[in-house]
């Protein structure tokens, strides 16, 4: 019974400290917010667009894939293989999987899912290790 106790204690001022952190750190960022608040104010605020989705249960079909996607209205959305040739066709030469990500706004893994899919369609070839260029 005593090493439950003294176990519960020791969890009882873990928690205590773990608080007093937590405490420390809203006050922080208490206080930032406050210096920068200024900041906020003036950047223009963007807002965030609603998109309708489809509802599946309505239909009578069971939700697949696309279930919650945005029902697309005129503009056909460009794909991420789409993003990643355009960027690669203005560069002009053979280029790096972290360029190429930084320029089409996609994380690595995208851009590397999205090269497969290009080499695979015979469009890109892989120069090096991690360097592509397009077919011509």
């Amino acid at each position: 019974m005593k090493e439950m106790d003294t176990l519960l204690k020791t969890v009882s001022d873990g928690l205590k400290i773990l608080a007093q952190g937590v405490r420390i750190i809203a006050d922080k960022l208490e206080t930032f917010a406050e210096q920068h608040q200024e900041d906020v104010a003036e950047s223009p605020v963007k807002p965030v667009p609603v998109h309708e989705t489809q509802d599946n249960a309505s239909s009578g079909k069971t939700p697949g894939k696309a279930a919650g996607r945005p029902i697309s209205k005129g503009k056909k959305a460009v794909s991420a293989s789409d993003r990643v040739y355009k960027a690669m066709s203005r560069i002009n030469r053979p280029v790096e999987i972290a360029l190429l990500a930084e320029k089409t706004g996609l994380n690595k893994k995208q851009v590397q899912n999205a090269l497969y899919k290009l080499k695979k369609e015979g469009r890109v070839e892989n120069v090096s290790k991690g360097v592509y260029r397009t077919m011509a």
